[in-house]
């Protein structure tokens, strides 16, 4: 047990660190404005990957020598606070291209900085009892730090799911769930930070090792692999909200109509990646404008807009299908669902009851 611990701890997981810094630092970006705060991420989380290889060396060979074994609980909680701190601005980032700026990231490292600082100064000049009770003001700063990251994790991701919502009638891609998991598992690393600080024991330290290593890794590549997909969420969130000086109710209400005319008579519904740009093409407007003015005259936002004429379209296929020669995956399909699950959320929602409970009931 020993001898795995010190062999994960000396030389796997900074290898593993190590090389995925290298790919995060070099690989290709695309000269996109709206990347310019992931790429800066992406150096600054390679950057950060060195830094972590170098400090779980700088752990480990604390961990070997009995006469400094104090500093290890120090050493533990800083790197704890700066990866909290990276991972939460990382994960926003991922999701609102322009949130952080660089005098907020230099505030929040200089706190985290002096904080650190303090404790190790601590621990070297007044060991014993004040330097135990500065690890315990370390730790409660520590855990209202990762509360507050989370309220903020979780406020921006809300916001995001509503410009999703604004911008897309699909149910389920765009979402970046992987970004929320990732989030909340860096915070559960978080948490086994703080208990290796409290229990420094060989099987807390193999678990937590184990689990950083495969959370790094499976991170690094998901995080290289973002610039892939951010062409299809691009509209929603690099965009910025545009002031329209001269709108007015009639102008909307024109608009509306025109939109409804395309639901009616085009039945742009049915297309199952519909998005507001779509719409917007059609009419020859901003898709930030059709997005305001569904909002503004329907009182919901697009995908919902959307829902209810596939809904309606569904309930219709449904009470013609008297002899259900139709199934459900092909009602969701030709109603303009992307898959049985949107289908059935959708319609619960708007109806009450699963579109199976509405074909039993009819017959």
């Amino acid at each position: 047990m020993e001898q795995l611990y010190h062999l994960l701890d000396a030389f796997f997981a900074p290898g593993i660190l190590v090389g995925l810094a290298v790919c995060l630092i070099f690989l290709y970006i695309p000269p996109k404005a709206a990347l310019r705060n992931y790429r800066i991420a992406r150096y600054v989380m390679g950057g950060a990957y060195l830094f972590y290889a170098m400090c779980i060396s700088l752990e480990y060979n604390v961990f070997s020598t009995s006469e400094s074994v104090a500093l290890a609980q120090p050493i533990i909680l800083f790197i704890a606070c700066f990866q909290a701190f990276l991972f939460t601005y990382t994960m926003i980032t991922l999701i609102r291209v322009n949130y952080i700026s660089l005098h907020q990231a230099i505030m929040e490292l200089v706190l985290i900085m002096s904080v650190s600082l303090t404790l190790f100064v601590v621990h070297l000049c007044y060991p014993g009892t004040i330097a135990q009770w500065g690890s315990w003001m370390y730790m409660a700063f520590y855990v209202a730090m990762l509360v507050r990251y989370v309220l903020m994790f979780g406020r921006e991701y809300r916001r995001y799911e509503s410009q999703m919502d604004n911008f897309y009638s699909d149910e389920d891609t765009r979402r970046l769930y992987w970004v929320k998991r990732s989030f909340y598992i860096s915070l559960a690393v978080g948490v086994l930070a703080l208990l290796y600080a409290l229990i420094p024991a060989t099987v807390v330290g193999i678990i937590f090792m184990a689990i950083v290593i495969v959370f790094y890794a499976a991170f690094g590549v998901r995080f290289i692999n973002y610039v892939l997909h951010f062409h299809s969420i691009e509209m929603a969130i690099a965009t910025d909200v545009e002031l329209v000086d001269e709108r007015n109710g009639l102008a909307d209400n024109e608009m509306m109509q025109r939109i409804d005319a395309l639901m009616d008579e085009e039945r742009l519904y049915r297309k199952s990646d519909l998005s507001v740009a779509d719409i917007a093409a059609q009419l020859g407007e901003r898709p930030r404008m059709v997005s305001m003015v569904i909002s503004a005259c329907r009182q919901v936002n697009f995908k919902t807009y959307i829902n209810g004429y596939r809904v309606a379209e569904a309930k219709r296929l449904l009470d013609e299908d008297k002899s259900n020669k139709r199934t459900i995956d092909a009602i969701a399909s030709e109603s303009g669902f992307a898959n049985r699950s949107s289908f059935y959320r959708a319609f619960k929602r708007s109806q009450g009851i699963s579109p199976s409970d509405y074909r039993l009931r009819e017959d």
